[in-house]
């Protein structure tokens, strides 16, 4: 089902790559793979409580699902520093989500 704001597909779609990479990392460090998958879920659910809220609660719930995107991109480059993910593999995600922590910025801090 597609969403009018593009970026909760792309969110969606990032949440399916990161699992899936978890998988890789968990047949050498269950505890990384179990943060990286907690952090991924937390940017798509704290981003939708933040997209439709108002008010404050807006904001706490976009700047959560920012944080939590960059606690997906530091597990992300962990478990490449750790030889668990391949290197480019790991760059390409950590572009894709810093886009999507930017778009979350933007929506949370320059809101018409």
């Amino acid at each position: 089902m597609k969403s009018k704001l593009r970026i909760v597909d792309d969110i969606v779609e990032m949440v399916a790559r990161v699992h899936k990479l978890s998988k890789e990392v968990s047949r050498r460090d269950s505890e990384l793979a179990k943060q990286i998958k907690t952090a991924s879920a937390s940017v798509g659910l704290n981003s939708g409580e933040g997209l439709h809220a108002r008010g404050g609660n807006h904001t706490v719930r976009l700047e959560s699902a920012m944080c939590s995107g960059r606690e997906v991109i530091m597990a992300l480059r962990i478990a490449g520093a750790a030889g668990y993910l391949a290197g480019a593999v790991v760059a390409k995600e950590v572009d894709d989500i810093d886009r999507i922590v930017a778009t979350l910025y933007k929506l949370t801090y320059h809101r018409r």
